[in-house]
């Protein structure tokens, strides 16, 4: 028998027994310990249901019940509301991120794919928030998630009666199995056209599968995936359809994980983390399911990992280090870390093919090809990485003084940007300057992340005096009186920089940037010098 594998050298077909033989480079398949799977497994069904139960209470677009899961919800979406189940559960994400930090050190986890690096989980955390703020500040008020699909429901399902009531379960149940199959072929297409690739593929390009993972999305994908869905309107009324979307993804984050092995009979009907992670090697593009794998078995585009398993002879050296048989990531290697607020990479196809004159049908083939076109329908078998591959092609050289400057700033950015979310009632023009800042710190970290001398030191710099300015004089405005404010600013806009709390929080960022312009000043004497390639990280020989 032949199988096709794709490592970062191009596509090539070799015998099983032959390339059996070149991939065994001595190590084991991973085995963590049963209680820390049982503990990712039960910390993960409690913030489930503790979201599932706490969103109609808090977390709504509209009236918000007195009722909490089931029953709450569906008063939500009666009165008109929206459930927002993904803003309800990025605190457990954040919580369940750090406990697997903890679990995955105590428990010995061997293999450099499961672990976590600062830079990575930065990159995954910032791509996430980027993506958060897209859908908050230009999504959600274009209405480009809900208004097509809300004008196909009332214009042809409700004056026909082909629409169902958001009271039943049944109707819960079968729109839930609908989202999931919408999701799929939104999914493989995103594997298999590049214009959807490049936005997608910012998901695929950490070479690390943990829980951050699963929040480093694609600001483009949150603007072309309501289209796929469209079908939906004709019976599901749209509040159903945008809180079990949301499930759906709630539910995605928890099968980012390597402590998590295989499932029993849930490996039949569930996408779980085994068959996740054979999604995210980035030699085969398979396995397109949100939470279920049927779809992927019914339209011939499943693998499964213990094929991979089978595949790597034991040595039965005990000291032999566990690794994964799966190579995480994309095959172009990330260039720089400030892709993760940008994320443009993926784009370079197209751009290849405008600059070299290839014609309309150059243009239209770049745009359409993407690396999963011919392989998401085909036969393929999963095997152990060559020992050409290198795991993990990309660390910051950025020394720890000066990861502690980008680490304390990005919690503050979480802080800030959580607020941006959860303040929808705010005046937009001050939620959209605040992303904006947000955004521009995400960028400011990563060019730190990157290396590059003094030229991170110079944009956070600029950034941090910018901003100390900008709060100084919006400050003694409000110590004049409000009436100082130009006449052009909104009215609403001055209530809220007037209110007490805003001035507060005002002079403590005020009070933030000054002492971080100080601590730049700090590590300045810590930054690499400038360098023309990023470091890459030391591979084990087991690839």
């Amino acid at each position: 028998m032949c199988v096709e594998t794709r490592n970062e050298g191009g596509t090539a077909s070799t015998p099983q027994s032959d390339l059996r033989a070149k991939t065994n480079e001595g190590f084991n398949t991973v085995s963590p310990p049963a209680w820390a799977s049982g503990a990712i497994i039960l910390m993960v069904i409690g913030s489930f249901y503790a979201t599932f139960y706490i969103t109609p209470l808090a977390f709504v677009e509209g009236e918000k019940s007195k009722m909490g899961g089931y029953a709450g919800a569906v008063e939500v979406m009666e009165a008109g509301g929206k459930t927002l189940y993904i803003l309800a559960a990025i605190p457990f994400f954040l919580l369940m991120i750090l406990m697997e930090m903890v679990i995955s050190v105590v428990s010995n986890l061997q293999c450099v794919g499961g672990r976590y690096s600062f830079d990575d989980a930065w990159s995954s955390l910032a791509a996430g928030i980027t993506q958060q703020m897209c859908s908050s500040l230009v999504k959600v008020p274009l209405k480009l998630g809900i208004l097509p699909y809300s004008y196909i429901h009332y214009t042809f399902s409700v004056p026909n009666g082909l629409n169902l009531p958001v009271d039943s379960v049944g109707v819960w149940v079968g729109c839930a199995l609908v989202v999931d199959l919408c999701y799929y072929w939104l999914h493989r297409k995103s594997h298999e056209w590049l214009f959807l690739w490049a936005g997608h593929g910012v998901h695929h390009s950490s070479e690390y599968f943990n829980l951050s993972t699963a929040l480093r999305q694609s600001w483009l994908q949150v603007l072309a995936a309501p289209f796929f869905y469209l079908p939906m309107a004709l019976f599901f009324p749209p509040a159903l359809y945008f809180g079990l979307d949301q499930a759906n993804i709630v539910y995605q984050f928890w099968v980012h994980t390597c402590l998590v092995r295989r499932l029993g009979p849930l490996e039949w009907v569930l996408m779980t983390p085994s068959h996740h992670r054979v999604h995210h090697d980035r030699r085969l593009h398979k396995n397109f399911g949100g939470f279920l794998i049927i779809w992927d078995r019914m339209f011939g585009s499943f693998v499964d990992e213990s094929e991979g398993v089978r595949g790597l002879e034991r040595l039965g050296d005990s000291s032999a280090p566990q690794e994964e048989v799966l190579l995480f990531g994309i095959l172009p290697k990330v260039g720089t870390w400030t892709e993760a607020v940008t994320q443009t990479q993926l784009y370079a196809p197209v751009v290849k093919a405008v600059k070299s004159g290839a014609g309309l049908t150059g243009i239209l083939k770049a745009c359409y090809v993407g690396p999963g076109f011919t392989t998401a329908g085909a036969p393929r078998s999963l095997v152990p990485p060559s020992a050409s591959a290198q795991r993990i092609r990309k660390v910051s050289p950025l020394p720890p003084a000066a990861r502690s400057y980008v680490l304390a700033q990005f919690v503050m950015v979480v802080l800030v940007g959580f607020a941006v979310l959860i303040s929808a009632t705010a005046p937009y023009a001050l939620r959209l300057f605040t992303g904006a800042t947000v955004l521009y710190s995400l960028y400011c970290q990563g060019v730190l992340l990157d290396g590059e001398g003094r030229k991170g030191l110079h944009w956070e710099g600029a950034r941090a005096l910018l901003l100390s300015l900008l709060l100084l004089l919006l400050l003694l405005l409000l110590l004049l009186s409000p009436a100082s404010f130009p006449s052009s600013f909104p009215p609403p806009l001055v209530a809220a920089l007037t209110h007490q709390h805003m001035r507060a929080a005002m002079a403590m960022l005020l009070g933030w940037h000054v002492l971080s312009m100080g601590w730049l000043l700090s590590i300045k004497g810590h930054l690499p010098p400038p360098s023309s390639e990023p470091s890459a990280a030391p591979s084990r020989k087991t690839e």
